[in-house]
C-alpha cells in the first residue's frame, strides 16, 4: 500500500485527536493507494494462503462430520468463508479486498500485524453510506465536537478523493481488544471505517479509538505526527508483479469467473 500525503486531510487529523473528560481520542483520516508496496507482496500471498489453508481444514472437518447417508452440511466456518463481508473468498476479489484492509492497517501501524490476528468475520459490509456519515458525525458529538463547526467540510473533502458514493464500506470493531494496537494502551471503544474505491484504487482509513484516560503513554497518531506530517511510505511494486503473485496463490480457489459484483450503497 501507498500512503498518499495529501495536505488538505491535515486539519482532519488534527481535529480528530483531543482529550475528554473521561479519556483521550486518537483518530485520523488517511488514504492508501491499492499499488503494492515492497513488503505487500508477501503479505498478500500469506493472507491467501492462509485463508485456502482454513478453508480445506474447515472442509474437511464439515465432511468428516457429515453423516455418509446425508447431504453433507456446511459448518459454520465453511459458511463464513464463503459468505464473507467481501464476498465468496473462493474468488481473488473478495480475497484482495480483504487483503487490502490488512495491509491498510499494518501501513497505519506499522508495529503491529494484523495479518497473524483478524480474519475475514472481523470485518462487516456497510450497506448505506448515509448512515456511516450519520453514525460518526454522532459520535463526534456526543464526544462534545460538532462536525458542522469544527470539520465543516471533513466529508466534502473525502468525498473529493475517494468518490463515497461508488465506494464499498466496511467497519471493523475487535471482539478482543487485544487484537487492537491500542489494546495494551487502555482501549475503550472504537469507531473504525474503511472505504475502498475499486475503481480509483483506494482505500480510506477512518478511525476513532477511545483511550482511558488513565493511560499516561503519549499521545500516537498511526503514521502521523501531531503536526498532522506521515513518515515515509515502502517503494511500491509494479502492477504487473502484484497482479502475477494474485495469480500464483489461486490453489484451490480458481478465477473469478461468473464473481458478481457487490451491489452499490443506498444513499
Amino acid at each position: 500500500m501507498k500512503f498518499l500525503p495529501l495536505r488538505k486531510l491535515d486539519p482532519i487529523n488534527r481535529a480528530l485527536v483531543f482529550d475528554t473528560p473521561d479519556c483521550r481520542i486518537v483518530g485520523g483520516c488517511e488514504i492508501y493507494t491499492t499499488k503494492a508496496a515492497g513488503s505487500d507482496k508477501k503479505l498478500y500471498k500469506s493472507i491467501s494462503n492462509t485463508l485456502t489453508s482454513r478453508y480445506e481444514t474447515d472442509l474437511r472437518l464439515s465432511e468428516e462430520l457429515s453423516p455418509p447417508s446425508k447431504i453433507k452440511l456446511q459448518s459454520k466456518a465453511v459458511y463464513q468463508t464463503l459468505h464473507s463481508p467481501f464476498g465468496p473468498l473462493d474468488q481473488i476479489s473478495a480475497r484482495k479486498t480483504f487483503a487490502y484492509l490488512i495491509a491498510t492497517l499494518n501501513a497505519s501501524h506499522p508495529d503491529y500485524d494484523f495479518s497473524s490476528v483478524l480474519r475475514p468475520t472481523d470485518f462487516r459490509r456497510e450497506r448505506n453510506l448515509r448512515t456511516v456519515i450519520n453514525t460518526f458525525n454522532t459520535t463526534l458529538f456526543n464526544l462534545g465536537v460538532s462536525v458542522n463547526k469544527s470539520l465543516p467540510r471533513m466529508w466534502d473533502t473525502i468525498d473529493s478523493e475517494m468518490d463515497l458514493t461508488h465506494c464499498n464500506i466496511y467497519s471493523y470493531s475487535p471482539d478482543d481488544v487485544s487484537d487492537d494496537p491500542y489494546g495494551e494502551e487502555g482501549l475503550i471503544w472504537s469507531s473504525i471505517y474503511f472505504f475502498f474505491n475499486k475503481h480509483k484504487k483506494r482505500v480510506c482509513y477512518l478511525y476513532l479509538r477511545g483511550i482511558s484516560a488513565l493511560s499516561h503513554s503519549p499521545v500516537e497518531t498511526g503514521v502521523w505526527n501531531l503536526n498532522g506530517v506521515r513518515s515515509a511510505y515502502d517503494k511500491a511494486m509494479d502492477s504487473s508483479d502484484e497482479d502475477d503473485m494474485w495469480a500464483e496463490s489461486k490453489s484451490i480457489w480458481g478465477d473469478d469467473a461468473g464473481y458478481e459484483e457487490i451491489e452499490g450503497m443506498d444513499m
